[in-house]
């Protein structure tokens, strides 16, 4: 799964490319109707692909993204440092307990 976010003042998008074991592709746009960051934008792409993944029947989901940040601090390598970035760690965790 590939995980891409933007955030501008109109608004927020991401892009969500998930790709099975034989190679077909699922794209995804995802327009956002609430105001977020392109960090929070990128958890909410990232929390709705893992989502998706466990509809579609997957066990084992690999995730990539272009934010530091985001990964960093999933990896552990950052501290999430305030209440919303905190939520949305555990948020993606929750949601990988699903696979």
């Amino acid at each position: 799964m590939y995980v891409d976010s933007s955030s501008t003042k109109g608004g927020s998008e991401a892009d969500l490319i998930i790709k099975n074991p034989t190679g077909i592709q699922y794209e995804h746009a995802l327009k956002f109707m609430f105001k977020t960051s392109n960090n929070e934008a990128e958890y909410e792409a990232l929390n709705t692909g893992i989502k998706l993944c466990y509809i579609a029947g997957a066990d084992l989901v690999q995730a990539l993204s272009n934010s530091r940040l985001v990964v960093s601090q999933l990896n552990d390598a950052y501290e999430a440092k305030d209440d919303t970035m905190t939520t949305y760690v555990w948020q993606v965790w929750e949601a990988t307990k699903l696979l």
